[in-house]
């Protein structure tokens, strides 16, 4: 027991002695690095301001009183002097303002059509076009008005607003612009502005196809054939595929072609849907390659010839028309297996 005392007593007093000296070394024996950012540079003081220098302390000096003298009398305080009145300063002119040029609505449209196309030294730029015809068309010009609508509707420039491509197409075709009255018509026969409003397109389908505008007149025939916003009507339907046929609109010839072999809207006549089919198929519409075709290959009107028929819509075939893809399927289906999956 006497010996496990005397051990602990031991160690102890090496505990105590230890303590001792860690807290006997000066607390400066280790400084840690700063962290990468922590550093900050201390700013020197700013420069002293000239003539506002402290002066250098003086030594006391031993205070000597003077001898007591009589107190003179005072004098009267002197009359202030009048201050002169202050001069009048003249005014600052005002800075001279830098007026944009003044320009007509005509150079406005033409400075927008430059950037918008990039031509006659301008950039091509949309939003600087956007900003030309914007002002052009606050000043009532029909095409501006008509161009802000199709920016809008494309996002040209701006983000697409179908809403505000209205508002432009409605004060443009309000000018009597026939573009934007058809513009008007695919917003709402298309969902553009929501819901397809049928009797509203064809309103302004018929504005604008009673200035020619073609694909006015090819879509109110259709709208009048389905009966989309107005009643069935055969006979108006193949009045205004007339009319857009007239205009050179390929698919209205081709639509002309079928009312004279169904004999709806116009007298059963195979040879005028002939004459309609191959003006359209010589125009390039596969569609009157294709109906061409079947009238040789059946010989519909005309000298059957299967061969000629065939060639026409191999031809149509080859330009992804599916009608004349499955009627070659039809005829050959081992020639033509590869449209066998064709719907």
């Amino acid at each position: 027991m006497t010996e496990r005392r005397r051990t602990g007593a031991l160690m102890l007093f090496l505990l105590f002695l230890g303590a001792a000296l860690f807290t006997a070394l000066p607390s400066s024996a280790f400084t840690p690095p700063p962290l990468p950012g922590d550093e900050e540079e201390i700013a020197p003081p700013p420069p002293p301001v000239f003539g506002e220098e402290a002066p250098e302390p003086k030594k006391p000096e031993q205070e000597v009183k003077p001898a007591p003298q009589p107190k003179p009398e005072p004098k009267p305080a002197p009359k202030p002097a009048p201050k002169p009145a202050p001069k009048p300063q003249p005014k600052p002119k005002p800075k001279a303002e830098t007026k944009e040029p003044s320009y007509t609505v005509e150079q406005l449209f033409r400075m927008g059509m430059n950037a918008y196309k990039g031509e006659n030294g301008a950039v091509k730029s949309f939003p600087e076009a956007l900003k030309w015809w914007g002002r052009a068309a606050a000043k009532g010009h029909a095409v501006a008005q008509y161009n802000m609508g199709i920016m809008h509707k494309n996002g040209e420039g701006t983000k697409k607003d179908y809403k505000k491509a209205r508002d432009y197409f409605l004060q443009s075709a309000g000018n009597k612009y026939s573009s934007a009255a058809e513009q008007l018509g695919h917003l709402y026969y298309g969902d553009f502005l929501g819901k397809p409003d049928y009797g509203e397109a064809a309103r302004w389908y018929e504005q604008a196809a009673q200035k020619n505008r073609a694909f006015a007149q090819f879509r109110l025939g259709l709208m009048h054939y389905k009966g989309q916003g107005r009643p069935k009507d055969a006979m108006k339907a193949f009045y205004w595929f007339d009319e857009a046929a007239k205009n050179g609109f390929i698919d209205a010839m081709v639509n002309l072609g079928v009312l004279y072999e169904k004999g709806e809207g116009a007298v059963f006549s195979r040879e005028k849907a002939f004459h309609w089919y191959k003006q359209a198929a010589d125009k390039g519409s596969p569609l009157g390659m294709a109906y061409l075709g079947m009238v040789y290959y059946q010989g519909r009107g005309v000298p059957k010839d299967e061969a000629q028929g065939i060639r026409l819509l191999e031809q149509a075939a080859a330009k992804n028309l599916a009608y004349a893809q499955r009627e070659l399927y039809k005829i050959n289906q081992v020639k033509y297996m590869k449209y066998r999956n064709v719907k």
